[in-house]
């Protein structure tokens, strides 16, 4: 049996919403695709949810209720079973891809080659380094 301090990784973070789970933060889709991000730190995940996300909330962005900042915690582990169990939650959860520290400015212009495939996180995640 392994012991579970061989199962520590660097600590990725991510957004949980409190009603609706795992959705994206609103910002441009990545080449037609809301990517599922994961974030280094907990503090540049606050960053980028505030630069994101007005304290007043976005109107109807997928569902008929308005999303508000609050509505989002910040999840995180460094335990490479969880953060491999959150990689298949998202999948089965319909994201098609991964992005690592996505950037405060606008998307737009970016493409796919940011993003990594559920394959390649999971391979990262399994070696015990840190995604970049």
């Amino acid at each position: 049996m392994v012991p579970q301090d061989d199962r520590r990784r660097p600590p990725l973070y991510w957004f949980q919403h409190e009603r609706l789970g795992y959705v994206p933060v609103p910002f441009p889709p990545l080449a037609g695709v809301h990517p599922f991000c994961f974030f280094r730190s907990r503090e540049y995940a606050r960053e980028f949810l505030y630069h994101w996300v007005p304290a007043e909330g976005i109107e109807r962005p997928w569902t008929s209720q308005g999303v508000y900042r609050n509505d989002w915690s910040i999840d995180g582990d460094d335990n490479a079973d969880r953060l491999l169990a959150v990689c298949d939650e998202a999948t089965q959860e319909g994201y098609e891809s991964f992005l690592v520290d996505p950037p405060l400015t606008t998307l737009q212009g970016l493409d796919a080659s940011l993003t990594r495939s559920l394959v390649d996180v999971k391979s990262v995640i399994e070696g015990g380094t840190q995604p970049g």
